[in-house]
């Protein structure tokens, strides 16, 4: 029986296990590497929420990849009932380019719902995400399917040594030998695009987004989403939580960029007709998205390595199907 490794414990890499327990595949041993410690997965410092923003099949290639991930995503969550996952409305608005979004938004209307002016809003179904709760989720469910051989390990993956066995160092010291080894770690799986010839694999990179939290608010408002010109507020019932920006930058670090920040909170709080809580009670919150050519997420194999990511903006939808078309074209 084959032994399998997987590097990244985020969203990708549990929907990835949580995928392959629900198609009771067969493996002796399946060795999940992740260490929050070290490198924060980027789903767990994400706003979360999975809608499509006006996407349409029929436009192009990715277009259509993104529609058909949001449909598995939303029958995922029918089925299963995961926690961590509320239905909410997605309310875009735009007071730039408004031809080019009224040909992406045809059934929007001019209306002042959260706003003390009138702005272009369209409406879409969407779902809003806890990540940790969801993320903690997707493995306690794995662990239910009790004839699916799954071993956590809490070290950082450091070196791959390819051979007749796939042979795996850890940052504590630790040798693995595996017959099989998926990377799903996000932005870090550029540290093993040598690996791999694919230039999908060899141009990804980091790309930053940020935002504010603010938390434990006792608002009574419904959950919902908006976004204007890019900018966005998103309120989370259930959790108390208030987000507001985000900012996206190409760069490798995390220092969130701050300027940018509050210049969306000051332009928000100009137009909503509810108050904002003050800008230095937020937290700064920080993910690294992997960003790979033309934003288009892969599935790459070479022998016994498979590179899976790129996901980009879209991993919440994109992840459960794109593992599920993983499991059926190389496992």
């Amino acid at each position: 029986m084959t032994t399998l490794a997987i590097i990244g414990g985020g969203l990708v890499g549990r929907s990835l296990i949580y995928t392959l327990a629900k198609e009771e595949k067969n493996f002796e041993k399946v060795t999940l590497f992740s260490s929050d410690k070290i490198t924060s997965p980027c789903s767990l410092n994400s706003t979360a929420i999975a809608a499509l923003r006006g996407i349409t099949k029929g436009h192009s290639p990715l277009g259509d990849q993104l529609v058909d991930g949001f449909d598995f995503f939303s029958r995922h969550i029918e089925e299963a009932r995961p926690l961590g996952v509320e239905k909410i409305i997605q309310y875009n608005g735009a007071t730039e380019k408004l031809d080019q979004f009224k040909l992406r938004y045809p059934s929007g209307e001019f209306s002042n719902r959260f706003l003390k002016e009138a702005l272009f809003l369209a409406t879409e179904n969407a779902f809003m995400i806890d990540p940790k709760t969801y993320l903690t989720w997707l493995l306690d469910r794995t662990k239910s399917f009790k004839t699916f051989p799954i071993h956590e390990v809490d070290d950082l993956v450091i070196e791959v040594v390819e051979g007749e066995r796939i042979q795996l160092k850890t940052l504590h010291g630790k040798s693995f030998l595996f017959d099989k080894v998926i990377f799903t770690a996000g932005s870090y799986n550029r540290f093993w695009k040598e690996l791999h010839p694919d230039s999908k694999l060899k141009s990804s990179k980091p790309s930053q987004g940020s935002y504010l939290e603010f938390q434990n608010l006792s608002w009574e408002m419904d959950s919902f989403s908006l976004t204007i010109d890019g900018d966005n507020v998103i309120w989370n019932k259930p959790f108390q939580r208030l987000y507001v920006g985000s900012t996206t930058s190409e760069s490798l670090h995390e220092l969130p960029p701050l300027k940018e920040l509050e210049a969306i909170y000051h332009k928000l709080h100009s137009r909503l007709s509810f108050e904002l809580p003050k800008f230095q009670e937020g937290l700064l919150k920080v993910g690294l998205r992997e960003k790979a050519q033309k934003r288009e997420p892969y599935l790459l194999k070479k022998e016994n390595l498979i590179f899976f990511g790129g996901l980009y903006k879209n991993a919440f939808t994109l992840s459960m199907k794109m593992a599920r078309d993983l499991s059926h074209q190389y496992l």
